[in-house]
């Protein structure tokens, strides 16, 4: 069966282009190619546009329509307003300025005002359904991205985007630059291994979501969404034993679809030892199992739990792996 194409549009708000924040809106949009989706992809940089203040006379309430969303200004706005509504999946990128998002992004949201689902316009309630999530990124760890990132989600709320976070308890990709050195270089966030990883993982439910509400879960068959589509996966050689020592979970990414789980084999071997130690433990849970069979069948058979090289895992997150991987 055939699948259809979805579109996915990042925005990025950063005044420094090609800096940290614009980097890892880039790999996020990368990321999203990695999954078994038939996905269009398109970044726009805010600071390479002429946005002007909202003027606050809700015209666009009465007179919008036939393709002209603000009536009173004339700016580049009118090059977003379209790909905003083509778009399935809307992933909005800023830097933390002040424990908010910046003042072009800021301005960006103003000037969506047409979309308003009280607009008595042709395009009030246009954004309704569509799927959002939420970049930011700061210099410290807990330099404000959760609370920027809640700022952007209110008006993604607001126009009534159907918003998603990640796997973990992260409301977006948060991520700092801190971490490397030199600090705060143009891709320095990429030493942030488990923010880049948020990153990604919001990049990969946006599309996911997206794809679901557009065609539904019948159109896509097991065959299709198995894997990932990738072309030219990097060589990776992963040190799992690197990798139980720092997490406390077993490792997993969504791909293709809702509730489809993938993993690497290598570290699926390493999860079955470990468990197999676990036994001895009173009370846990697994040590109900009466043979490793079992216990295969449990996360193979009854959770669908697919398993891919470690070429193949890498390549949907290469920063988090690459922390992982043998030196």
């Amino acid at each position: 069966m055939k699948k259809e194409t979805i579109k996915i549009l990042g925005i990025c708000g950063a005044q420094r282009k090609g800096q940290n924040t614009h980097y890892a809106l880039s790999r996020c949009m990368a990321g999203i190619s990695a999954l078994g989706i038939p996905v269009e992809t398109e970044m726009i940089s805010l600071p390479d546009l002429r946005i002007e203040d909202c003027r606050g006379c809700h015209l666009c309430f009465m007179q919008s329509g036939k393709s002209v969303f603000c009536p009173v200004i004339d700016d580049d706005m009118n090059k977003v307003y379209p790909k905003l509504l083509e778009a399935d999946g809307i992933i909005v990128a800023s830097p933390v300025h002040w424990w908010s998002a910046t003042a072009k992004l800021r301005r960006f949201i103003d000037r969506t005002n047409p979309f308003c689902g009280a607009s008595n316009g042709e395009y009030g309630g246009a954004l309704y359904n569509k799927v959002g999530g939420v970049i930011t990124v700061a210099y410290d760890v807990h330099g404000g991205t959760e609370v920027a990132a809640t700022h952007i989600l209110t008006w993604m709320l607001t126009v009534n985007l159907i918003v998603v976070g990640t796997q973990g308890a992260h409301v977006g990709g948060t991520a700092a630059t801190n971490l490397g050195v030199p600090p705060a270089a143009s891709d320095s966030v990429k030493f942030d291994h488990h923010g880049m990883k948020t990153v990604y993982e919001v990049g990969k439910r946006v599309a996911e979501t997206a794809y679901l509400l557009k065609y539904g879960r019948v159109n896509i068959t097991e065959e299709e969404s198995r894997k990932p589509d990738l072309k030219n996966p990097p060589k990776a050689d992963i040190d799992w034993d690197k990798y139980y020592q720092y997490e406390n979970s077993f490792p997993k990414e969504h791909i293709g679809v809702e509730q489809r789980l993938a993993t690497s084999a290598a570290a699926f071997e390493k999860f079955i030892a470990l468990m197999k130690d676990r036994k001895k433990l009173t009370g846990n849970t697994w040590a109900k199992m009466t043979s490793e069979e079992e216990f295969r069948s449990a996360w193979l058979g009854r959770r669908k739990l697919e398993l891919l090289t470690d070429d193949e895992i890498h390549d949907l997150c290469p920063e988090y792996y690459d922390f992982f991987s043998r030196k």
